[in-house]
């Protein structure tokens, strides 16, 4: 009987240890899921992207890219630090500008997760550093903080669901000559969004996001702007997954854009 019951609580530990070992990252990119990398632990990403605007009033297309490798680093298994350096570049006809962007660092906290880890609360915070050059469109110019919080649920074992309510301080789109005049730091900025993550196998997901924000280019005719893209997810091992997204945006100085992502986790 000794020995059975020390098998048992040997099979009990391995588990929970191939559990921890085998943490998946976040898929979405509006909101927060209930995904940490576990205490101690770090997840290393590299994301990239790009979007196009047909500005009326601009002579050509205005096309921005980034590349950002990431690192997030579980502190316990509730609460998580990260950051992102990217490269940026940014072209409008003749213009063509490359270099570093706007440095991410922030906080994400598990606050509360049911015994089913099927709902979940979690407030966070980034602050966005201005090291990207502004005038030649690599950043914004104005350190930003963003604070946020995302609430999420899982049904039916498979549909995750998610909404998040974040401020941001100078985080709204500049209008070009109301910045000029005033020289003023910009407006703040509120968003929300909505995710919903369908797990089609153990492996794979696809998944939409949708994000309001109340910083649309032209305020006289628009309340309020607006993103949205589709995208999935494919764990390709224990360690390895990628996700990939694209959509589109109104009343937004970009109208479509796509990213994309891989993420090791240890």
């Amino acid at each position: 009987m000794m020995k059975l019951r020390k098998v048992l609580w040997i099979a009990t530990a391995l588990g929970v240890l191939a559990g921890v070992a085998s943490a998946d990252p976040m898929r979405t990119v509006f909101t927060k899921e209930n995904k940490f990398p576990g205490a101690l632990k770090p997840e290393l990403s590299l994301a990239g992207g790009g979007s196009s605007y047909d500005a009326d009033e601009a002579d050509a297309d205005v096309e921005r890219f980034f590349v950002a490798p990431g690192l997030r680093f579980g502190l316990t298994d509730r609460l998580a630090v990260l950051a992102a350096v990217p490269y940026a570049g940014y072209s409008e006809g003749d213009l063509d500008e490359k270099g570093l962007g706007d440095v991410e660092v922030g906080t994400e906290f598990l606050f509360f997760e049911d015994i089913f880890e099927y709902a979940w609360i979690i407030p966070h915070a980034t602050a966005i550093l201005a090291t990207g050059d502004e005038d030649k469109g690599l950043g914004t110019g104005e350190t930003q903080g963003r604070f946020g919080i995302s609430v999420g649920t899982t049904t039916m074992d498979v549909l995750h669901w998610a909404v998040d309510a974040s401020y941001t301080l100078n985080g709204a789109e500049a209008d070009a000559e109301e910045f000029a005049e005033d020289g003023d730091e910009r407006d703040e900025l509120v968003t929300g969004a909505l995710s919903i993550v369908w797990d089609l196998d153990e492996r794979s997901s696809i998944l939409g996001e949708v994000q309001v924000r109340d910083d649309p280019v032209d305020e006289e005719e628009d309340d309020y702007a607006l993103r949205a893209h589709l995208g999935m997810a494919y764990k390709v091992n224990e360690n390895l997954s990628i996700m990939a997204y694209g959509g589109g945006a109104s009343a937004m100085a970009e109208d479509y854009y796509g990213m994309g992502r891989v993420v090791w986790a240890f």
